[in-house]
């Protein structure tokens, strides 16, 4: 669980950063939660865009990306943007927290 200092740290750094994953149509399917987890490990900090299209609204959607993958930690939701954080299990983090 991430205090609100490590949340207002966080967002700092991802405020230049784009929207690495589109969620679709389909929705968060087990191929991009397991392809989360594999970009999780190198990239640590994200920004997930969740399509007009998509079948979910963004409640649900926080839900299940904390349900399919381990570990991680969402940041910050807004609009349909959700930044997502999962400290690295083999390197040291490129985003040491506060």
């Amino acid at each position: 669980m991430l205090t609100a200092r490590q949340r207002q740290h966080l967002k700092a750094k991802a405020h230049p950063l784009k929207a690495n994953v589109h969620i679709g149509k389909a929705g968060l399917t087990d191929a991009l939660a397991q392809e989360l987890d594999v970009m999780l490990e190198s990239l640590e900090l994200m920004k997930l865009r969740l399509n007009q299209n998509t079948s979910e609204d963004e409640a649900s959607a926080v839900e299940a990306l904390t349900a399919k993958v381990p570990g991680l930690e969402v940041v910050r939701v807004l609009g349909h943007t959700v930044l997502v954080f999962r400290a690295s299990r083999n390197k040291p983090t490129a985003y040491p927290l506060p």
